[in-house]
Order: structure tokens, then C-alpha cells, then sequence
């Protein structure tokens, strides 16, 4: 949490199964807050795990309640005012906060190519010149030895 939060204020934060959720803050309670979450449940919550609203809309990958039916589905919030979602597959709703819920983007991880060898590569050019018929099937046998 990077922001001060006072009881009241409406905010995102994180429930038991990962989803951050939109509620009020009831009490700051050291490095827990106590909050209401809009759908009835209650508990405290990590401070780190408290966003403002404009933030949660910002950085946290969103799901709508369709039409209030249990069904989430990803989307972004194309209004604040009223509160309108564009679902990811072009449905549109005018929603209500309290069937929002995000998840934190993961940051991708990047797999780092180990280098080819030069023997590795070198094969490959002699690869490249048998096929094309450069050089005879003696010839790339004999090079390819001199490779190991």
C-alpha cells in the first residue's frame, strides 16, 4: 500500500483465493486494515494487499460479473462515469463496483537462449552447403569430423 487509507474509503483489496475485490475500509489496524468487501464478507487485510480505486484499475487484470450471473469474464473499464466494462470478447455492460474483481498482472518470464556453440553453428552452415549441393556427402562427412 503506497497511500493513506481512512475508514470509509472505498478500496480493492485481496481475499483468501488471490482476487483483489472491492471494499470499504472499516478500522486501520497497525499493518492490518479491517474492510467490508461490497459482496458481505469481512475480515483484516494486509496492508500491501490495500489498493485505491484508481489504481486497481490501472495494474490489476479485471473480470466483470456479467450481468450479475456468477459468470466472470476479462475485460477494462472503458468509463468510471457511469461504470462501464468492455469484456476482452466485445460485449459491453454499464456494472456496478461490486462485480469487480482483478488479479495482479504476472510478470512474464523471459527464458535466456544459451548460445550456440561455434561447432554447433559451423554444422549448420555445413548443413546448409550439402543441401544446396556445394559440397559432396564425402566432403560434409569429412568437414563435420573435424568439428568434434
Amino acid at each position: 500500500m503506497r497511500f493513506m487509507v481512512t475508514p470509509g474509503q472505498t478500496v480493492f483489496a485481496r481475499w483468501r483465493n488471490g482476487y483483489y475485490y472491492p471494499a470499504v475500509v472499516d478500522e486501520v489496524l497497525g499493518n492490518d486494515i479491517q474492510v467490508s468487501y461490497l459482496d458481505g464478507d469481512t475480515g483484516p487485510v494486509a496492508k500491501e494487499h490495500v489498493m485505491e480505486l484508481q489504481e486497481a484499475f490501472e495494474v490489476l487484470n479485471l473480470q466483470g460479473n456479467w450481468k450479475h450471473g456468477g459468470f466472470f469474464f476479462k475485460g477494462e473499464i472503458a468509463s468510471q462515469e457511469p461504470l462501464t466494462m468492455h469484456y476482452n470478447d466485445g460485449g459491453i455492460e454499464q456494472i456496478e463496483l461490486v462485480q469487480l474483481r482483478g488479479k495482479p498482472v504476472k510478470p512474464t518470464a523471459v527464458k535466456a537462449c544459451p548460445p550456440k556453440s561455434i561447432a554447433s553453428t559451423e554444422l549448420e552452415k555445413l548443413k546448409t552447403l550439402h543441401k544446396t549441393g556445394l559440397i559432396s556427402k564425402e566432403e560434409f562427412k569429412r568437414r563435420k569430423k573435424l568439428l568434434r
